[in-house]
């Protein structure tokens, strides 16, 4: 249903290509293999600095 790499929303603001190169450029890429890949901890990060208008329940809820 998504691409790879697909994460939402989120993906339409920040291009994950773009993570994935900062990721290389900055060595910061995981050396084995992790339940969640640096790419997925780096839009964990940025989503709740990027939706801080939103409820845990989603934007909008009431």
């Amino acid at each position: 249903m998504y691409a790879p790499g697909h994460l939402g929303e989120l993906t339409q603001i920040v291009d994950f290509v773009l993570v994935d190169t900062v990721i290389e450029e900055t060595g910061s890429r995981e050396k084995r293999l992790r339940l969640l890949p640096s790419r997925v901890v780096v839009f964990f990060v940025l989503a709740p600095a990027l939706f801080e208008d939103c409820s845990y329940r989603g934007c909008g809820a009431s």
